[in-house]
């Protein structure tokens, strides 16, 4: 096979191939048929049904015909056999019988095969960038389509998902060869914004040293090193991995910006909620040890500093984003109970306040 037909053959497999894994032949629109239509002059027409590469026949020229949905058009080609055409004689003469069967065997796409064999100057010309252009938009409307069926997934800090468990699933063929369901777990893990020199991302990791699930700023160079990693099939010689999916479905991953904390969904929110859930009912004898403390060492008995600092205290975790500003300072001699005090706040705020500094090294 020549380079010339291998190119040829791949570009019918992409943007010929009309009938549907469940036989149905689809419908040819109406621009492309009448440019079909159109470019059905000219031709040799003979009675006896031979391959279409070898010569045109009143079989095929029906079939193709009888496919077109519109009928004005339709007509029109049917009008134009004899007028356009040059028919054998007995061609002339089995008009009619070949009218007839070819309206039982419909299938519009024909008429670009024999464009393509007998007509190949307007195949090129015409027909070959409308079958393109049909690919693109059948292409895109599927994109849209699945996009739609695409669970919108948010980054959940306490959801034990991450790139390591897509890896998993890619290896064991979970996806079934689907980049939507890629990208549907991708959105548990990365979210994209904008920044000066185009896409900064967002991403879900664990930390080892923390013990959980945290938010990470990575540049495009660093995500694709690890999507790339992620290897789903293969496509010819190309490997599909995980940046195949990012890119497909970008606009899902995209933010216009991010906050602490927002209600905008456009917009994302470092705040993932708290490490503890809030109670229906309270054990107050669980507390009281450490309501004390607060009390008796951390206020000096004092009662307006004691319902200060619970006031305090209370506002950050009632009013997200807020600040208070206020800092507290805590004096006293050491081993008294301020770390514990202190310890106790930032577990309480895990995940977005930093343990009691006590070496000058930690600022580094």
């Amino acid at each position: 096979m020549s380079y010339k037909d291998y190119a040829q053959q791949q570009h019918d497999r992409i943007y010929g191939v009309q009938i549907h894994d469940e036989g149905i032949i689809e419908q040819m629109n109406d621009e492309l048929a009448q440019e079909c239509v159109d470019g059905l002059k000219n031709l040799d027409i003979y009675n006896y049904p031979q391959p279409i590469n070898m010569e045109v026949s009143l079989l095929s020229i029906f079939c193709g015909l009888y496919g077109i949905a519109n009928e004005s058009i339709r007509a029109e080609g049917k009008k134009n056999i004899r007028q356009f055409n040059k028919l054998s004689a007995n061609a002339d003469k089995n008009c009619g019988q070949a009218s007839s069967n070819g309206e039982r065997k419909p299938n519009p796409w024909i008429l670009t095969k024999i464009l393509r064999y007998h007509n190949k100057d307007y195949y090129e010309q015409i027909i070959k960038p409308l079958l393109k252009k049909n690919y693109e938009v059948k292409k895109q409307s599927k994109i849209v389509d699945t996009v739609k069926q695409i669970e919108k997934h948010e980054i959940d800090l306490k959801y034990q998902f991450t790139l390591i468990d897509v890896s998993s699933k890619a290896l064991n063929g979970k996806y079934e060869n689907k980049l939507e369901l890629v990208a549907q777990d991708l959105l548990r893990i990365i979210k994209a914004i904008p920044c000066q020199n185009g896409w900064c991302f967002i991403i879900k990791e664990y930390d080892c040293i923390a013990g959980k699930n945290t938010i990470k700023y990575k540049n495009k160079t660093a995500l694709y090193d690890q999507l790339r990693s992620i290897r789903l099939w293969q496509d010819g010689k190309k490997h599909i991995t995980a940046i195949d999916a990012l890119e497909q479905y970008h606009s899902l991953f995209e933010k216009i910006g991010m906050k602490f904390t927002s209600n905008n969904e456009g917009i994302f929110s470092v705040f993932q909620g708290f490490k503890y859930m809030q109670l229906d009912e309270v054990d107050q004898t669980k507390i009281d040890k450490f309501l004390g403390l607060v009390k008796d060492t951390i206020s000096g008995n004092d009662e307006r500093v004691y319902e200060y600092i619970l006031n305090w205290f209370s506002f950050i975790v009632q009013n997200v984003g807020k600040k208070t500003e206020t800092a507290i300072t805590l004096k006293g001699l050491q081993g008294i109970g301020k770390n514990v005090f202190t310890n106790v706040l930032c577990e309480l705020l895990a995940g977005y306040s930093s343990k009691n500094i006590t070496d000058i090294d930690d600022f580094v």
